[in-house]
């Protein structure tokens, strides 16, 4: 839709003309006064127009339909002229740099031959000898100057008539306005006809989508178990009963395969997660592991799934290592894997011998929307499902609880035949209650329900479901229909991450910063209407449980918002051989999910609207962007990869990628001294970097502050080197010797920094950091690991830090309860952290009083004495690999707040106390109270054994001599442990 263009154009007028601090060439060339005017009523009346885009809806009203299309062209090409415009600036910049050199040289080279000259016309001719080689040495000077000549009189005679860079903006700008004016008038016209004939509308005028054929690849899960869910399960209390059956209460002590099957929204995916968590599965099997097959099934990924693998831990085995692997972890046990969403006899067959049948009563539960596909897997009838539909009475009761909203009489009789229009498929029924909660008023439920029931169709066929998705889409806000249309861009069944999201959206446009919010706020709210709307499936909350971490797209919604993006010519997706050829209508994103893509053949393609690249695939690295030059987005899933000749993309705005990256506005500095070095110089309006080595930045000579006055956002595996840009916000990794007054002072508006410790300097560091009134999260890692670093009340001087995360550290109880003594902190994670004595006693008198998450990850604890009044406001407490803590204080069945206890990895008697917690909380009328562990480990492991393994781990951490290797070390750690 033209909202994405619009948004893009409206942020690129912005960067360019109308930030504080634009670029150097802009205003060297005085383009900002004299245009500001005309980009000021540009940007206006582009706001304005959208806002009557979104005031009256008149979906399917073809007038206004080919409208949006004539402005998504005039936008793209007034934005594409624009940042043409720019980067022809920097080459003639380059151009006039290089005519410089060589007139000063031409000109050197000129009075060096007139010199030659006047000092051979005053030479005393001593004999013909002399005379000749006179005669040759001026007719060689004669032959020189000649050659100069053209040059010169180019120098001497500049042509005349060439436009000056202000007045091709103006030519840029106002053809635009016109345009723009055009299109203003043109809606007020089509909106006064739609009111007076808008009660003749035809149903053939509503707009539909086909649901596309080709929807993705499957992508890494974060983990070879499903999340906890908190979707409604409606009427399907009969159908969990009878798979719950199949699996553990069936006589056949064989392996079985049990299949669910059924069209795509019906709730086979929900109904396998409510069984998968189920207590009474997880008690009766030994093992269980989830994994997702999806269209394109790759059996390499299934089984880095079903082993719980993430990102490169497993790129040395084979898939032969990683099938027998997978047997041997199943062998003798009774299992459960979970299937999901099959679509190929293939795919089951690639898998199937991995699975061991001892006759022990193990299950595979596969989803699939194919008949053959089911047939195909089980042994026998008795263990194939087919999904039933919602009878009337439950689709109404679903309806009901997801629209979470009570309204009268007269609003059900509109709301009925809706609901009764979706024919009982439950996603249908879930994307018009989202719909339909946010409308208030009863002539928009009238109105909604009038367009949606305008169908003739009786059955729900894919056309019929995307009519219902279409007119959900169609009732977002501008700015929400670009965001979710840029979901297309990910693989279906991806785990999309929050903040990656975030970030992405702010460099493509799509959202910014307020002068009461920040650009992630305001992000993270679009996500939160999106999952109100049951558009997005909420994956798993931040660590405090207020925000959204990740998500994940019903394969329906994703399959649309693909279509869609794809028919507005703004998402190319190569999934497959066949999609490698690109159409030249142009697009904006593309997305590379085929393993065997060839980068070169986009560069037979005009690239004049290409400006993100996605590379969703996993060791695979590109070359050849040279010719990218309105590149704004390089995302690269595995930040291990490296990519080559990225060099100084001048509208570079996000970067994610494995290479070292290096910083600088100097020239001569283009060249790298590392073959896969990153340089970026002249990207001003860059905002994210993300890499996966080291970053340095070098400050201009003589110049005090940096140049990159959007970058915000800096993380890198290795430490960042030189002095940071003093806008940024978030910087991971520093050294803590380079934390002084001066360099902490230089960089204001920091809210979230890691810190690597080399020594004993952690508390000068920390009164260092006290300068920062806005650091409200803090990442302390200790370099030389498990050394103690004694930390003394000056942390307290750290009064507005809410998130506090301590790596690679060792305590005394004392220094352990010190952090109670930061007044707003809500979320401490101690991670590899050791307990001098292995006890952490917390005191009465020791409170956080604000605390509301606490994970503890890999510690040595042993005892751990508390009470409910240490932490009155708990509401999560993760404990991850605590292998030696025998149980949770039992006093904290008094902590009315707690919410969730999550173990992973810890002994059985640790799960039973935080059970014991859990039913103590039911007695106190606390009912909602999630226990979930993972991985318990077995009692026979002995405390000596666990001291060999750490010794041994210590060993291989001594071998890691550098800083920067041991953080790629420990990152990939934590990447493993989630």
């Amino acid at each position: 839709m033209a909202c994405v263009v619009v948004l893009s154009l409206t942020r690129t007028l912005e960067l360019e003309f109308l930030q504080p601090m634009p670029r150097p060439i802009l205003q060297q060339n005085q383009l900002i006064p004299c245009n500001k005017d005309l980009v000021l009523s540009l940007h206006n009346k582009l706001g304005s127009l959208m806002e009557l885009f979104d005031e009256n809806k008149m979906d399917g009203v073809k007038a206004i339909k080919d409208l949006e299309t004539k402005l998504r062209d005039v936008a793209s090409r007034i934005e594409d002229e624009i940042e043409l415009q720019v980067l022809h600036l920097y080459e003639e910049e380059i151009k006039r740099e290089e005519e410089e050199e060589e007139e000063f040289r031409i000109f050197e080279e000129i009075f060096d031959i007139f010199d030659r000259s006047v000092d051979q016309a005053f030479h005393t001719q001593d004999n013909t000898g002399e005379e000749s080689t006179h005669h040759c040495q001026s007719l060689n000077l004669h032959q020189t100057s000649t050659h100069h000549c053209p040059r010169l009189h180019q120098i001497l005679h500049p042509l005349r008539g060439k436009s000056h860079p202000c007045l091709k903006f103006r030519r840029i700008l106002h053809p635009a306005l016109q345009h723009i004016d055009a299109i203003t008038q043109e809606l007020a016209k089509a909106k006064e006809e739609y009111q007076l004939f808008k009660h003749h509308l035809q149903p053939a005028s509503i707009h539909v989508l086909p649901i596309p054929t080709h929807q993705g690849i499957t992508v890494p899960d974060s983990s070879h178990t499903v999340s906890h869910t908190k979707e409604i399960m409606v009427g399907k209390q009969d159908e969990f009963e009878s798979i719950k059956e199949m699996l553990i209460q069936h006589p056949s002590k064989q392996l079985e395969i049990v299949s669910i099957k059924g069209m795509g929204g019906i709730g086979k995916t929900t109904l396998a997660k409510k069984i998968y968590e189920h207590p009474s599965i997880t008690s009766h099997f030994d093992k269980q592991a989830w994994t997702v097959a999806s269209q394109h099934h790759s059996k390499r990924q299934m089984l880095l799934d079903l082993l719980g693998y993430k990102d490169n831990n497993a790129d040395s085995s084979s898939n032969d290592d990683l099938a027998l692997q997978f047997y041997q972890c199943l062998k003798l046990q009774r299992y459960l894997i979970v299937m999901d969403d099959v679509w190929s006899k293939e795919a089951w067959d690639a898998v199937k011998t991995c699975f061991p049948n001892d006759g022990n009563g193990s299950r595979v539960l596969l989803t699939t929307r194919l008949a053959e596909v089911a047939n195909h897997t089980i042994s026998k009838d008795e263990f194939s499902h087919q999904m039933q539909l919602l009878e009337q009475s439950e689709s109404w009761q679903l309806f009901n609880e997801k629209a979470c909203k009570s309204r009268g009489a007269e609003f059900e009789t509109i709301g009925r035949p809706v609901v009764e229009k979706c024919k009982g498929l439950p996603l249908a029924i879930i994307v018009v209650a989202g719909l339909f909660s946010k409308l208030i008023t009863l002539d928009e439920w009238k109105n909604t329900a009038n367009a949606l029931s305008s169908s003739s169709a009786t059955t729900l066929d894919d056309v019929e479901c995307s009519r219902i998705l279409s007119l959900s889409y169609n009732h977002l806000s501008h700015n929400l229909k670009a965001c979710f249309l840029y979901l297309g861009v990910f693989p279906e069944d991806h785990e999309i991450n929050a903040n990656d999201l975030a970030r992405l959206w702010l460099a493509e446009g799509l959202v910014k910063a307020f002068e009461n919010e920040n650009f992630d706020v305001v992000a993270n709210r679009y996500m939160q209407e999106l999952m109100d709307r049951n558009l997005i499936i909420l994956s798993k909350l931040s660590c405090c449980g207020r925000k959204i971490k990740r998500f994940r797209m019903h394969d329906l919604l994703h399959a649309f918002c693909m279509r869609e993006a794809q028919n507005e010519n703004l998402l190319h997706v190569v999934q497959s051989e066949n999609s490698c050829y690109f159409s030249q209508k142009g697009f904006r994103w593309l997305s590379i999910q085929y393993e065997d893509f060839n980068m070169s053949m986009i560069q037979h393609y005009t690239l004049k609207r290409y400006r993100s690249f996605f590379i969703f695939l996993r060791g695979k690295s590109f070359s050849n962007f040279r010719n990218s030059n309105l590149l704004r987005v390089v995302f690269n899933y595995d930040i291990h990869v490296c990519h080559k000749y990225i060099v100084d993309i001048i509208h570079l705005r996000l970067l994610r990628v494995g290479n070292d990256i290096e910083l600088s506005r100097t020239r001569g500095f283009l060249k790298s001294r590392c073959r896969e070095s990153i340089n970026l110089s002249r990207s001003w309006n860059l905002q994210t970097l993300r890499s996966g080595g080291k970053v340095t930045y070098r400050l201009v000579e003589g110049e005090k502050h940096s140049e990159f006055t959007q970058l915000h956002y800096i993380r890198c595996n290795g430490c960042f080197r030189g002095n940071p840009p003093n806008f940024v916000q978030k910087l991971y990794v520093i050294r803590a010797d380079d934390c002084s007054k001066e360099y902490i002072t230089d960089i204001p508006c920091l809210k979230k920094v890691r810190i690597v410790l080399e020594g004993r300097e952690s508390n000068a560091c920390i009164a260092n950091l006290a300068y920062l009134e806005q650091l409200e999260g803090l990442w302390i890692s200790e370099y030389w690991f498990q050394t103690h670093i004694p930390i003394n009340n000056g942390i307290v001087l750290l009064k507005n830090v809410r998130k506090l995360t301590l790596d690679e550290m060792t305590f005394e109880c004392e220094e352990m309860n010190i952090l109670s003594k930061l007044p707003r902190l809500e979320v401490l994670k101690l991670n590899l952290v050791s307990c001098i004595g292995n006890e952490w006693e917390i005191q009465e008198e020791v409170i956080f009083w604000q605390l509301i998450a606490l994970f503890i990850l890999d510690s040595d604890l042993k005892h751990w004495k508390a009470s409910s009044h240490n932490f009155p406001k708990l509401e999560h407490l993760y404990l991850c690999q605590c292998s030696r803590l025998r149980e949770i204080p039992t006093d904290f069945a008094e902590i009315s707040t707690l919410k969730s206890i999550e173990l992973t990895a810890c002994l059985p008697s640790a799960v039973e106390s935080a059970r014991k917690i859990q039913d103590e909380q039911g007695d106190y009328g606390n009912y909602t109270i999630i226990v979930t562990d993972k991985y318990t480990l077995h009692d026979l492991k002995s405390e000596e054994g666990l001291s060999d393994e750490e010794a041994d781990f210590d060993k291989l951490l001594d071998t890691l001599s550098d800083v920067d290797d041991k953080l790629l070390f420990i990152n990939s750690l934590y990447s493993l442990l989630g």
